[in-house]
């Protein structure tokens, strides 16, 4: 079960992603609404959120996540068809290079590179925050305007 709570005021939810770079590029998801992010997805209950970037990887690319470190922590608020307070775990880390991937995941997205210069095509936009590689663990908030 995915880590999502229900309250009066909205959603709370629980996420990872991976920042995975080669050279100048990034590897983003590009959903069919055109928007940009990294890949990843919901932790699942009882699940580390380590354990939870490797499984999402996988699913997504169909590759191993190799070394994943954390690398930052958002406190992302939005509004979709609910006020979202959500908390995104980011691990840096590698995967088998490949031009595109297909994950084991039915689903919509497609998970490619971008060069790092169009990172602040990312959501949320506070991604483009950490192209600044950076020796200690980074906290971003991100509160979108609706």
């Amino acid at each position: 079960m995915d880590l999502t709570v229900r309250t009066q005021e909205g959603k709370l939810n629980l996420r990872v992603a991976a920042w995975i770079t080669d050279e100048n590029k990034i590897l983003v998801s590009t959903f069919p609404d055109g928007n940009m992010s990294l890949p990843g997805g919901r932790i699942k209950f009882g699940e580390t959120t380590l354990e939870a970037v490797k499984r999402e990887i996988l699913e997504e690319t169909g590759e191993k996540l190799l070394n994943p470190v954390l690398y930052a922590v958002i406190e992302n608020f939005y509004e979709r068809d609910d006020e979202i307070h959500e908390l995104l775990f980011i691990f840096k880390g590698k995967i088998k290079l490949k031009e595109t991937y297909s994950g084991i995941e039915e689903n919509n997205e497609l998970i490619s590179w971008i060069e790092k210069k169009q990172v602040r095509k990312l959501k949320p936009e506070v991604l483009s925050r950490l192209i600044h590689d950076s020796k200690k663990i980074g906290h971003y908030i991100n509160v979108e305007n609706t």
